[in-house]
């Protein structure tokens, strides 16, 4: 069992995998306006499918918000 930490939310997983497959398990359908950080550094979008998650890795799932 590997623990991580979403957007500051504790989660446990099953095994390492991918931030990819994370999103989908989250039920994110449209990544394209998403940002991820792992560990505060930046993930592009072309290494989501081959970053995996590790023990206590902290992710942050960033979603633009527009309004005025």
């Amino acid at each position: 069992m590997i623990e991580i930490s979403i957007n500051n939310t504790k989660h446990q997983l099953e095994e390492a995998i991918s931030i990819e497959a994370t999103l989908e398990q989250l039920g994110y359908q449209d990544k394209t306006m998403l940002g991820v950080a792992l560990n505060q550094t930046f993930v592009p979008k072309e290494q989501w499918a081959t970053v995996y998650l590790n023990q206590h890795d902290q992710l942050d799932i960033l979603n633009p918000v527009s309004g005025g």
